[in-house]
């Protein structure tokens, strides 16, 4: 898409700071962070969320909650980080992104959501081992 900052981050035509890539996913950290480790993973196609996505698409999401397990692991936060879709009025970009947020040292934080818009879906994936 040709304004969307994602495209332009997954093609670097403009600036991010990379922590991951591969040939479908990009890794970057996130300029407004909202934890010690707040990292955003995008597909580098644009996609969108949608109410039904194709088989090609599922497995796209798929690799993006793999690889952020994966640089979970690396960025040593594995032992407790969320994975977090934001859709609808709740996300900031269309583009379809997954943040990671880890790197507490003492408290983890329970996020208590209360929304009265009608249209937004967070999947909150916690991982504590």
């Amino acid at each position: 898409m040709k304004n969307c900052l994602f495209c332009k981050i997954a093609k670097k035509e403009a600036p991010s700071c990379i922590v991951y890539e591969d040939e479908e996913v990009i890794g970057i950290k996130s300029i407004n962070p909202e934890a010690p480790v707040h990292l955003l993973f995008i597909v580098k196609e644009h996609l969108e969320w949608k109410d039904g996505f194709s088989a090609e698409d599922l497995s796209l999401l798929g690799q993006l909650i793999s690889v952020a397990k994966k640089v979970a692991q690396n960025q040593k936060i594995a032992r407790a980080y969320k994975l977090i879709f934001n859709v609808g009025k709740t996300a900031h970009f269309s583009h379809l992104h997954l943040h990671l947020l880890g790197g507490w040292k003492k408290t983890f934080p329970h996020t208590t959501y209360n929304f009265s818009v009608q249209s937004f879906c967070i999947l909150n994936f916690s991982f504590c081992i």
